[in-house]
């Protein structure tokens, strides 16, 4: 995390020197309003929130502040300025420009597996059981069984190819499972089972 802001607040200084300095915020706002980033310079972000969550777009560099839009994780960003240490003015495609916190942020597109998914994807299911698949083609690479749904959180342990599991809720990219050799419940991409 500190290696991302110390690239972040690296970019911002250089942005700085790019923007003109008679250029305010509010030219700013006003020049990309309908989305177009009439010759500033921008720097692309991807929104990775740890709780795969909607990112707020919000209005002023503060949480009190109104609320634009939200955007979803894995949606690109075009970061025009820092504001402070923490937010930065961004314009999504097409969208108002507005300012988010720079810690939602990430420098590459974020993979399917890095983003959480979100509770209300999951639905409930009748149990039923599924077996893990390798991960690559040795049948020696193990799957995490993670404690929430992306492959950054911990893992509970590593599934061999082969173990059974019980799935009790089904999402978009991951499904909460019944690991039947320890008891444990967590989750597993759904690319790497199988139901038997």
């Amino acid at each position: 995390m500190k290696k991302l802001m110390a690239i972040v607040m690296v970019m911002a200084a250089l942005m700085g020197m790019v923007i003109p300095a008679a250029a305010s915020t509010n030219d700013i706002k006003n020049s990309t309003a309908t989305g177009e980033l009439k010759g500033i310079e921008t720097e692309t972000m991807w929104v990775n929130c740890e709780n795969g969550k909607c990112l707020n777009i919000r209005t002023e560099p503060n949480l009190d502040s109104k609320v634009l839009y939200r955007v979803e994780c894995g949606t690109k960003l075009n970061v025009i300025e820092a504001v402070g240490s923490e937010w930065v003015l961004v314009n999504a495609d097409g969208k108002e420009t507005g300012y988010v916190r720079v810690k939602f942020l990430v420098k590459e597109k974020p993979g399917k597996y890095e983003i959480t998914e979100r509770a209300d994807n999951f639905k409930a299911v009748e149990p039923y059981t599924v077996t893990a698949l390798p991960r690559g083609k040795d049948r020696e690479d193990s799957v995490g069984l993670r404690t929430k749904p992306n492959k950054t959180s911990k893992a509970i342990r590593r599934l061999m190819a082969g173990d059974t599991l019980e799935v009790i809720e089904v999402g978009k990219t991951w499904s909460k499972v019944v690991d039947q050799q320890t008891g444990e419940t967590g989750y597993v991409a759904n690319d790497y089972i199988e139901k038997t």
